[in-house]
């Protein structure tokens, strides 16, 4: 197995070469993601998409740009479009792929300038040429060199070994990320769920009076600017009499669309009264519907906080919650408000000023 690990090549590299590759630039892509959201938020969060200290989308970057542009690593200018363009095109497959997969963007650049859906934007893009050259020109030849100083035998146990965890770890991941969108797909039709029923009861309650008091106010409106366009039409004295005589024309005039503004409010209000008395008529049935409707809220509310509390409780270091504090910028469902109180309540758990409040004298850590 060693032999054909080391005879075999794909571009130049041995097999042997492009595993070691794969697995050193994970985990170097893994501390920088740790590195710069430290320096970014002021927390230290596992960035990974996989709970070990591996970035897989790092790996696959490396090897791809080394087998496409070590023929071009003597061009800068080669070399830097390349970088730009091979790490964003992994990067926009890698986050439709996850999208596709689990209905849910682990990251997202919406809020950038010249983006793409929201997977890539130019400012990283860019920056990706950037890393692409110094990697290339800096970084590699080191890496390769000490690759090349561990023996082959040795570095293929410890091979097998970390890809074998790397395998598991691949696995565990993909049920946690699948469960995570099960549940936000869960929670996200709770509360559209939530929003109908609230909206029913709504339609039940009526509106009637509050467009009667918004029609009042649009006619006393009207008086104000029939006096204002009156005062400015006096220019000069000796058109005193004209002036008056329109004064009071248009206040006369302001004054029964007043006066019909009154008998409108005061009809739209007679008619908000009998449509009351009529629906009085139906007590029962509409008391029965808003207590359905009340009973059906309060149960999708209660399932909604069942669930938040079920994954707020899951361990901080492996599975969703994680998740939850290694992407920040995730993204799920249209309205995204889901995502919103979870992160509130996972801030809320983490708080250590509001731990003591809620739990009073328990001095119990989470997992």
């Amino acid at each position: 197995m060693l032999n054909f690990l080391t005879t075999t090549t794909v571009c130049g590299f041995s097999l042997y070469h492009v595993l070691a590759f794969f697995l050193i630039y994970s985990c170097t892509g893994w501390c920088l993601e740790v590195i710069f959201a430290a320096a970014t938020t002021g927390q230290l969060v596992n960035r990974g998409f996989l709970n070990g200290p591996v970035c897989p989308i790092y790996g696959f970057g490396m090897v791809i740009v080394l087998f496409a542009l070590t023929p071009l690593q003597d061009s800068v200018l080669l070399l830097y479009i390349g970088g730009v363009i091979l790490p964003s095109a992994l990067e926009l497959v890698g986050g439709w792929a996850l999208y596709k997969l689990y209905h849910t963007r682990w990251w997202d650049y919406s809020d950038f300038p010249f983006n793409i859906g929201g997977y890539i934007c130019l400012e990283f893009s860019l920056l990706w040429g950037v890393g692409t050259l110094v990697v290339m020109r800096i970084v590699h030849p080191v890496v390769a060199g000490l690759v090349d100083m561990v023996p082959p035998f040795v570095g293929f146990v410890v091979m097998c070994v970390l890809y074998a965890v790397y395998a598991a770890d691949v696995v565990v991941t993909a049920f946690a990320a699948s469960g995570l969108a099960k549940t936000l797909d869960a929670m996200e039709q709770l509360a559209d769920s939530i929003h109908a029923v609230s909206d029913a009861m709504t339609q039940l309650l009526g509106t009637t009076t509050l467009n009667a008091d918004q029609k009042l106010d649009e006619q006393r409106l009207q008086f104000k600017l029939a006096a204002a366009e009156a005062r400015e039409a006096a220019p000069e004295k000796r058109a005193l009499r004209e002036t008056l005589a329109a004064v009071r024309a248009k206040t006369a005039e302001a004054r029964e669309a007043a006066k019909h503004a009154s008998e409108i409010a005061k009809l739209n209000t007679a008619e908000a009264a009998k449509a009351a008395q009529l629906a009085a008529k139906g007590t029962i049935e509409r008391a029965a519907e808003l207590l359905r409707l009340e009973q059906l809220a309060e149960e999708l509310q209660a399932r909604s906080d069942e669930m938040q509390a079920q994954l707020l409780r899951t361990p901080r270091i492996v599975g969703p919650r994680r998740m939850l504090r290694a992407f920040p910028g995730l993204k799920h469902g249209v309205k995204k408000t889901t995502l919103k109180a979870l992160r509130l309540g996972l801030a809320r758990r983490e708080s250590p000023e509001e731990e003591p409040k809620k739990n009073g004298s328990d001095t119990r850590k989470d997992a």
